[in-house]
């Protein structure tokens, strides 16, 4: 009889150790690594490389797209700055063109009778170009007080010029004293007319109506109120066929704004063509002979303002000439 082989039992939880409680145990077996680790790790170190060289190119990029816009805006403003720069010369030889244009006018007035017209804008008929634009305009210069002048004396030792400033000042209101000041300002002692009013003066004429801001007590409300009548420049003979009704009315002491503006409404129908004319406005008799020597019927100097734009740059000329075309005064902005 064939003998088969003893199949030992299955080992019991003391054979083959059992558990705290008794269940069986099956033993494990190890299994040996493969190398899936390895690729796994070698992976991770590739993704490691792609990110760093991707956040190195963004940084380039970054470098670059800042670098070009630095660089464009750059260029940007060299080209504005360059066409700004054409433009404004431009802008500066035609403003110039409008005061040698405005000589032809000077040339016209000193041909016709007296006018009483003492502001003009000259029309400008010619095509100057596209984004291109000149405006001239014209002031008697004569038709207001030169300041200068306030320290002259007539035959009777009194000084008409200084009581015009003083009247003009009371016309707006302010006090007449600082008419006092400015001929400390512009006489050449140092003997104050007030206390202090020679501490810092200048003792010597004024070079512009704009160096009235420098003197004490001639505040920015003053120089408006008193500026549009005031001047340096001219024969010291105020033009009654221009002169505006504040400076007509401190022409002399008995002199009110009634009859300031009869003189005005006469010139509008019948320019005065002889100063003695002015006598025949009613009223003004006596005056007129008092103002005599101190009034004319025409320009002596005429304030041209010439303003020229190129493609919005603008230039500023203004100027003021004699009627022998002497220019007394220049300034561009």
């Amino acid at each position: 009889m064939a003998e088969y082989p003893k199949v030992s039992p299955p080992l019991t939880g003391g054979d083959q150790g059992e558990g705290e409680h008794g269940r069986l145990i099956t033993p494990t077996r190890t299994l040996p690594r493969q190398g899936g680790g390895d690729k796994k790790e070698k992976q991770g170190h590739s993704l490691n490389q792609a990110g760093s060289a991707l956040i190195i190119t963004l940084l380039v990029v970054t470098t670059l797209v800042a670098l070009t816009v630095e660089f464009a805006y750059e260029v940007y403003i060299d080209t504005t700055s360059l066409a700004n720069w054409n433009n404004a010369q431009k802008a500066s030889l035609i403003a110039k063109s409008g005061q040698t244009f405005s000589t032809k006018y000077i040339a016209e007035v000193k041909k016709r009778a007296p006018t009483a017209i003492g502001e003009l804008t000259l029309p400008i008929t010619k095509d100057l170009g596209t984004g291109t634009g000149l405006l001239i305009q014209m002031e008697d210069e004569s038709a207001k007080l030169n300041i200068n002048n306030i320290l002259q004396q007539n035959l009777s030792g009194e000084m008409p010029y200084m009581d015009s400033l003083k009247n003009l000042l009371e016309y707006f209101n302010i006090n007449p004293d600082i008419a006092l000041i400015i001929a400390d300002w512009i006489d050449s002692d140092s003997e104050p007319r007030l206390p202090r009013s020679e501490d810092i003066a200048k003792n010597a004429p004024l070079w512009s109506v704009e160096e009235l801001k420098l003197i004490p007590g001639v505040n920015k409300e003053v120089f408006d109120r008193i500026s549009p009548y005031i001047t340096v420049f001219g024969d010291n003979l105020i033009n009654i066929n221009t002169a505006k009704l504040p400076l007509l009315a401190s022409l002399h002491p008995d002199m009110t704004e009634t009859l300031a503006k009869r003189i005005i409404d006469y010139r509008e129908t019948s320019p005065f063509e002889d100063t003695s004319h002015l006598q025949r406005v009613t009223g003004m008799k006596s005056i007129g002979i008092d103002v005599l020597g101190r009034i004319s019927v025409k320009t002596s100097a005429i304030r041209v303002t010439s303003r020229a734009t190129v493609n919005d740059i603008t230039r500023i000329i203004e100027s003021i000439m004699d009627t022998s075309y002497n220019i007394l005064f220049w300034r561009e902005a």
